[in-house]
């Protein structure tokens, strides 16, 4: 029997995620010693590799992404935007459930590449998706230089 709710369902059942993603996304939201786990997802065709990281840190990395090319507000109106995009990571700095398993998953790094490997074009960046749109995954991130 499996510790991972639906990670065998029934003959016809088609989960709407993986449980087991939906529980390493878990793992590293609850903030344990695990800050982040290498992946590769395989979605509609195309791949995304990065690092998944807590919903907290991804909201507070981009809240700093964001605000930072603010050039055209004062300092007050970036730290209000700042302060109300942070605390959108607010909920994950307390203890996750184990049920429900997350709907979605957070990269930091995120790079993206075709179904063969080929790399796209882009620079590292934060990526947010939904768990039910990843076909699988694999441990691992791809790198860029040695796809090419």
């Amino acid at each position: 029997m499996s510790n991972v709710p639906n990670a065998n369902p029934g003959a016809g059942a088609q989960p709407s995620a993986d449980a087991f993603l939906q529980f390493l996304v878990n793992l590293v939201n609850n903030g344990s010693q695990i800050e982040s786990i290498g992946v590769t997802l395989q979605m509609g065709g195309m791949l995304v590799s990065g690092s998944i990281v807590s919903g907290a840190e991804y909201f507070d990395s981009f809240a700093a992404s964001f605000t930072g090319s603010l050039n055209t507000v004062d300092d007050a109106t970036r730290a209000t935007v700042h302060a109300s995009l942070a605390e959108l990571g607010d909920v994950f700095r307390v203890p996750q459930p184990a049920d429900p398993l997350p709907n979605y998953i957070h990269l930091s790094d995120a790079l993206f590449f075709t179904a063969d490997g080929t790399p796209i074009a882009g620079q590292p960046t934060l990526w947010r998706g939904r768990t039910s749109a990843v076909d699988g995954f694999i441990l691992g991130r791809l790198q860029a230089e040695a796809a090419a």
